[in-house]
């Protein structure tokens, strides 16, 4: 852990691995120089499609409710004026509803974003669940993403997530995407939505936690050898094409740190 002490940096996470291992740059904003950038409407569509949905599965609300105030958490956390702002909302309902139809019957919830702490050899790590079920006298780990895009195969950081808190916590852990459709009426061309769902079970765990110790480990060693945040920066020269600047002040703090 020599080269995250260095630079006084917390002990990583799934999403700081992912991070540094796919933008390299925004890491270094977010974990060096202290940057902490607005939300986003498609980060709040995950938020708050699951954010009501322990108390509809404990019985505390209905899911009827659970729409109601998921909408009314994506307004609080963004405005119209943001990109993609209205085709996000559009299809919170659906995966809420998708979602809680899918996780009903699957057992009795145990927990819901519960922070672990687990160690891959020498580096210790830490995370949030999203649920946590009793199933068939076992706990198992249900980690729920939605996205607008149906996947092909399981994303490797997603397999990574979770079989980070698998190792954890101890217990089984597999992921469940929500992904929305549009359904358009011949006759009225009147546009609603569905939603499907797909599970995945992380076949080999081992594999994706000892990749994630090999990215610790490098994170580590790049880390100590650079003197300082100002030198790890030089190392991580952004590419001001890259999608990821999408918001003024992304790049107005590109533009501070690095001068593009």
């Amino acid at each position: 852990m020599a080269g995250f002490e260095k630079h006084e940096l917390s002990i990583p996470s799934p999403s700081s691995v992912n991070e540094f291992l796919t933008n390299r740059p925004m890491y270094v904003l977010r974990k060096l120089f202290g940057y902490k950038f607005s939300t986003e409407p498609p980060m709040e569509r995950g938020t708050a499609t699951e954010k009501y949905l322990p108390d509809v599965l404990n019985g505390k609300i209905d899911i009827d409710e659970a729409v109601s105030l998921s909408l009314k958490h994506f307004d609080k956390m963004c405005n119209p004026e943001m990109k993609k702002y209205h085709e996000e909302k559009a299809v919170i309902p659906y995966l809420v509803r998708g979602a809680y139809e899918e996780l009903k019957n699957y057992g009795k919830l145990v927990s819901y974003q519960e922070k672990i702490q687990g160690k891959i050899n020498e580096y210790d790590y830490y995370g949030y669940t999203d649920f946590v079920f009793e199933k068939d006298g076992k706990n198992i780990i249900v980690d729920l993403k939605t996205t607008t895009k149906k996947p092909y195969k399981l994303s490797s950081s997603h397999a990574r997530q979770v079989s980070l808190y698998s190792n954890a916590l101890q217990c089984d852990a597999c992921l469940l995407y929500v992904i929305p459709y549009k359904v358009t009426d011949r006759k009225t061309k009147e546009i609603t939505y569905r939603s499907e769902a797909l599970w995945y079970e992380v076949e080999d765990k081992e594999k994706h936690i000892n990749m994630t110790y090999e990215i610790i480990r490098n994170m580590d060693v790049f880390l100590y050898n650079c003197q300082d945040k100002y030198e790890v920066a030089k190392m991580c020269f952004p590419n001001s094409d890259d999608w990821s600047w999408n918001t003024e002040e992304k790049i107005n703090a590109r533009r501070k740190v690095w001068e593009v």
